[in-house]
């Protein structure tokens, strides 16, 4: 005979699976912030979160739910925009939305860990599903951020719909395939695979 331990009924159950983030609007806050260099070109990375609703926490619960079984968990609220050339439009549009949805606020450009003033600033997010093969050859969605706005710019945000490999089909869909050259890409951002992603935190 089995006994139910004390504690089962309150107790999480871990059981290796994980929910996937719907798309959406959603308020999201800045957990951390960093400049790199990908091939040559500066990249701006965030860290996020979701702030606000019945998702809040989403990506710390999840990181914190792998880790229970894979120590190689990746943290994957991660934002990655690329800051000059073609991409300095949008760049310039995430930073500005982050300091509309912050009144006030003014991004202290050239000052030494500027970065850090970002930390726990919020904006909205519209987040949609984008469409990948595993190393298996399985096509699976992961969800990610595909414009960044104002908190009050999301209120007239629209759910987009769901980018999907080439050779795929979705009525109402429409085909896509990440960007060769990611200086190229036509909004700015680049197609990152999910296990790629930081440990948390990042900084």
């Amino acid at each position: 005979m089995i006994n139910k331990p004390q504690g089962y009924d309150e107790a999480a159950a871990y059981t290796g699976e994980f929910s996937q983030l719907p798309a959406g609007l959603y308020v999201c806050e800045i957990l951390g912030a960093r400049m790199e260099n990908y091939n040559g070109n500066e990249r701006f990375v965030m860290q996020f979160d979701i702030a606000e609703g019945e998702y809040k926490g989403f990506y710390q619960k999840q990181y914190r739910e792998e880790k229970l079984t894979n120590q190689n968990a990746k943290y994957r609220g991660m934002h990655r925009q690329f800051v000059s050339g073609s991409s300095l439009p949008f760049f310039k549009g995430m930073m500005t939305s982050i300091e509309k949805s912050t009144p006030g606020y003014f991004f202290p450009w050239g000052r030494e860990n500027n970065e850090k003033t970002l930390v726990g600033k919020k904006f909205g997010a519209v987040m949609g599903r984008e469409q990948f093969l595993t190393e298996d050859g399985e096509k699976r969605f992961s969800t990610k951020i595909f414009q960044i706005r104002s908190l009050e710019g999301l209120k007239n945000a629209k759910i987009p719909e769901d980018k999907l490999l080439e050779n795929s089909s979705n009525t109402g869909g429409t085909a896509a395939s990440p960007a060769a050259d990611p200086a190229l890409a036509k909004d700015g951002f680049m197609n990152i695979p999910d296990g790629i992603d930081e440990e948390l935190p990042f900084m």
